[in-house]
């Protein structure tokens, strides 16, 4: 009989749904269990998604004592991340964890012991990096010789905001309980968007076998505050002689890419951390340019539930995969809290 991965959200915002939708597509994976303190939420995954009464819970720490999860999918607040994914680990559950993992190099070194200690798979929910298209763009960027990279620039932001402009000025106000504008709930532009460009230039870095921890400098930072929230920033670093800025908004659409300068072709990769069939990877050599479609239908969150759920199924999450992604997930949260600190 095939082995089912049987899944449980905690927090049924945005992150969640989009995650429950992919699975009446997948062969290796079930949505068993819900959890959340909104009644209404928990009655529309209920009705939408033929969960069972027996397991919808307004008590989070209930679905950890369901003995038939497997992973929980933690879609709270950034500011909850950590407590719950380690409740998750205690309790013996794989974790995939909305982005960002953690802003705190202190809290993944927190995390790092407990899941060596408990052997059981953690993953950030960076989904694109799921998606075929994404492993196509760094098949391609592999080809590269990275001694000619000159430039690095990247960009994930959207207005969040909304509202009309006049002369420039918007009138609309931000709503500061708003999850990605609440300060106490860990909101703003890096902690929300960041980690995409961040999670892709660390990938990149490592198939050059380029140490970021040990080569980079800030050369800049400049955020755009309100009410000690970033609504907006600019990172410019230097990675051993290529200079890098990652952009990222929720007052300005963006252009949500990733653009590599050699001396000889520049790459783009348009919508890479969102992939839609509005995704391309563009190269540009001389006056000749060829451009590169996405033309799979599948979501990032289909590959990503299908992925993890082979991975849990097939044992591969152990030793050296571990190692080596937990490796990845400590540069991640390196960068991203030296940008979201400085």
């Amino acid at each position: 009989m095939k082995k089912i991965i049987n899944w449980g959200l905690i927090g049924l915002g945005n992150a969640s749904l989009n995650i429950a939708k992919e699975f009446k597509n997948i062969d290796n994976s079930k949505l068993l269990a819900v959890a959340s303190k909104n009644s209404k939420k928990r009655e529309y995954f209920q009705d939408k998604f033929k969960i069972d009464s027996n397991n919808n819970y307004s008590d989070y720490e209930q679905i950890f004592k369901n003995k038939d999860v497997d992973i929980i999918f933690i879609g709270l607040p950034n500011s909850m991340h950590e407590e719950f994914y380690i409740k998750a680990l205690e309790f013996n559950k794989h974790v995939l964890v909305e982005k960002p993992l953690t802003k705190s190099i202190e809290s993944f070194k927190k995390l790092k012991k407990k899941l060596l200690e408990k052997k059981l798979l953690i993953e950030e929910g960076t989904a694109n990096k799921f998606h075929p298209f994404y492993l196509k763009a760094l098949n391609i960027i592999k080809n590269l010789d990275h001694t000619k990279i000159k430039k690095i620039q990247s960009s994930f932001g959207n207005d969040a905001l909304g509202g009309k402009k006049i002369f420039g000025l918007r009138l609309k106000k931000i709503n500061y309980k708003k999850r990605i504008f609440n300060k106490n709930l860990d909101g703003g532009s890096i902690l929300d968007g960041g980690i995409y460009p961040i999670s892709l230039l660390v990938d990149i870095l490592e198939i050059f076998k380029l140490k970021l921890n040990e080569n980079f400098k800030i050369i800049r930072c400049d955020k755009k505050f309100s009410k000690n929230i970033d609504l907006s920033s600019s990172l410019k670093i230097n990675v051993s002689d290529i200079n890098i800025e990652l952009r990222t908004s929720l007052i300005e659409n963006l252009k949500n890419n990733f653009e590599i300068f050699a001396e000889d072709k520049i790459i783009i990769l348009n919508n890479i951390f969102t992939i839609s069939s509005e995704s391309c990877i563009i190269i540009k050599q001389n006056s000749n340019q060829i451009t590169i479609p996405n033309l799979d239908i599948n979501s990032s969150y289909f590959y990503e539930i299908k992925e993890i759920s082979n991975l849990l199924i097939n044992k591969k999450f152990y030793n050296n995969f571990q190692d080596k992604r937990l490796t990845k997930l400590e540069k991640n949260v390196n960068l991203l809290s030296q940008w979201f600190e400085y």
